[in-house]
């Protein structure tokens, strides 16, 4: 490419990204719909899982806790992985539609974790097993319409990723 061309392409760039900032931060943010919790599950489970066990269609990453969101004093409920991945390679848009089209051990309600959840993913991939460790994984959680939360299976690091880039999907649903 010319200089010319070049030159452009910063200019273009630049006001770009200035547009982009400035509708980020006067838009204000709306309530991530693909975040779960929001209505507690009915059934409790047994009080004797753990992290790692397989229950729900998955393996259980966590078990609520007091001031947790969908916490229930003298129940069991938690958050449970789908045993693999569900895609690799996919842009976000389509991330989403795979969780929302899982139905790992016949259940419906499977999502993309929310960034917070997605990091509790990572902290028990041990636990869960088969993550990509060298990879991206998308969470449901969104900056804006360009970007969302991804998180490295290497670092633990998480970021914000361009929707358009391609990363791993693992499902999770709450029970």
């Amino acid at each position: 490419m010319n200089t010319i061309g070049q030159t452009f392409f910063r200019r273009f760039y630049k006001i770009m990204t200035s547009a982009s900032m400035f509708i980020a931060l006067t838009t204000p943010l709306t309530p991530n719909l693909l975040q779960a919790a929001d209505a507690a599950p009915v059934q409790s489970a047994p009080a004797s899982l753990k992290a790692g066990d397989q229950y729900g269609g998955g393996k259980v990453v966590c078990l609520f806790q007091p001031g947790e969101a969908g916490y229930v004093s003298g129940q069991t409920h938690g958050l449970i992985a789908a045993t693999a991945d569900i895609g690799e390679g996919v842009m976000w848009a389509k991330a989403v539609k795979l969780c929302q089209d899982y139905r790992g051990g016949g259940f419906s309600d499977w999502r993309l974790p929310s960034k917070e959840e997605l990091n509790r993913l990572y902290k028990n991939n041990a636990l869960i097993g088969g993550f990509k460790e060298r990879h991206f994984y998308w969470s449901g959680s969104e900056s804006d319409k360009n970007d969302a939360w991804d998180q490295s299976f290497r670092t633990g690091i998480s970021n914000l990723g361009y929707k358009l880039d391609n990363n791993y999907v693992r499902a999770v649903r709450a029970f």
